[in-house]
């Protein structure tokens, strides 16, 4: 892990994913937190989701939900950039419809 640099990566990249995300829910009054370290991110919401995992899986991505209303991402430490930019500009429009349909003001 050290030799290949992933722990470096896992941080970088982590700190990344978590600014886009920030970045692509920023103002959505249904988020109430994102939160975790390194690549292992949860973003919490104000009401039960599971059914996002399902619409992930539709639109090609694999998310799962803890305690009814937190969205996990745990994404392989050799994760690149360019690949969680993919993936925010999937997830954070689902999050966003989902709120929205789901009574949360945007």
């Amino acid at each position: 892990m050290e030799k290949d640099g992933l722990l470096e990566n896992a941080a970088r990249v982590g700190a990344h994913l978590k600014a886009r995300l920030e970045k692509g829910l920023a103002g959505n009054k249904g988020i109430k937190e994102i939160r975790g370290q390194g690549l292992m991110l949860g973003i919490e919401l104000d009401k039960p989701c599971s059914e996002l995992t399902l619409r992930a899986a539709e639109a090609g991505l694999l998310i799962s939900v803890t305690a009814e209303s937190v969205v996990r991402l745990v994404p392989p430490l050799i994760v690149s950039a360019a690949e969680v930019d993919a993936m925010v500009a999937i997830l954070a429009p689902l999050i966003r419809d989902f709120l929205a349909a789901n009574g949360a003001p945007a």
